[in-house]
């Protein structure tokens, strides 16, 4: 198995000892199991992407959180021009916040600026 220009010819000669609880362990045995690869590659693989990208190769987030400041910010947008029921204008601003595809300061702005 290959993970970078240098391969697998790289002496590997230092350990790590990780605790992870069972459950979280079996479940990712049972996923790399359909990659051929064990829990240690799966640590080499990431340690190396470590390097590579100079940080964790992905976004650390909250789930939870997210999505619950999201649905905030959304009651927050629809309040702004005053809690009613939303005309089309302010349906299609909403669909955009919701898609992501405009931010907050810009709903409101929206949404305030069809108001006046």
């Amino acid at each position: 198995m290959c993970y970078n220009e240098l391969g697998d010819n790289m002496k590997k000669n230092e350990y790590i000892n990780v605790r992870i609880d069972e459950d979280t362990k079996t479940k990712a045995e049972e996923i790399l199991k359909n990659f051929n690869l064990r829990i240690s590659d799966a640590i080499n693989i990431f340690l190396r992407q470590v390097v590579l990208e100079e940080g964790i190769p992905f976004e650390v987030k909250l789930p939870q959180y997210e999505k619950a400041y999201k649905e905030l910010e959304k009651a927050v947008a629809y309040n702004a021009f005053g809690g009613g029921i939303p005309s089309d204008y302010a349906n299609n601003i909403l669909k955009l916040y919701a898609k992501n595809l405009i931010d907050l300061d810009t709903a409101v702005f929206a949404l305030s600026r069809k108001i006046r």
